[in-house]
């Protein structure tokens, strides 16, 4: 098996050395324990328990994307064709999209799936070129579930938008194998487009 699926560091000064992990790193810091990764697309350093550990250098939350960020078109893309998957009654269905991004260039898709009012099921994907994944709650508002931190537990982008014939809300986070984090929208795409971006919004609260 590989050594380096999983390795471990302790911090005693900066700056950090190399990732050498094909997975994740473990890194204990003054500050607490962290987890990072890296992939094509980008590379995050995540904060998952808070301590104090006298001698250490401490450490800060990270993201960096590798690539171009998403263009604001494509969200705008989604909301057009979220907001057609109505039911008999008028009401929204849950739908999933994948944005399948190839260096210079990104395409949106929708993999094969079953929707209803409150879940989407759809075909695993082991597309490497898959950067995130967004999925609708509808007229929900935008939030995450105990079924989304469920599903979600690789190291990739997700997203998800609520409010659709409101006025339409958005979250975005990076996920590190079942630990997450927020990010503002446009750390990953050019805007928001129509979206109001609920990262902002509580930040100014």
């Amino acid at each position: 098996m590989f050594d380096n699926l999983v390795t471990y560091h302790v911090h005693q000064s900066d700056p950090l050395p190399a990732n050498n992990a094909l997975a994740y790193q473990y890194i204990l810091a003054e500050n607490g324990l962290f987890i990072r990764a890296e992939t094509h697309f980008f590379e995050a350093i995540l904060p998952i328990a808070s301590c104090i550990v006298r001698g250490l250098a401490p450490l800060r939350r990270h993201f960096r994307l590798k690539v171009p960020r998403i263009p604001t078109r494509l969200l705008d893309t989604i909301l057009t064709d979220a907001r057609r998957a109505r039911r008999p009654d008028g009401g929204l269905n849950e739908v999933l999209y994948q944005f399948h991004h190839h260096g210079q260039t990104v395409q949106v898709k929708k993999p094969p799936q079953q929707t209803s009012i409150a879940s989407v099921m759809a075909a695993g994907s082991d597309d490497a070129a898959v950067i995130c994944d967004l999925h609708s709650h509808g007229n929900m508002r935008a939030f995450w579930s105990a079924t989304d931190d469920t599903d979600e537990q690789g190291s990739q982008l997700y997203a998800v938008i609520g409010k659709l014939d409101m006025e339409p809300e958005i979250r975005l986070r990076v996920g590190v194998y079942a630990y997450w984090q927020p990010l503002p929208v446009t750390a990953v795409f050019t805007g928001c487009g129509r979206f109001q971006d609920l990262y902002l919004k509580e930040k100014q609260l």
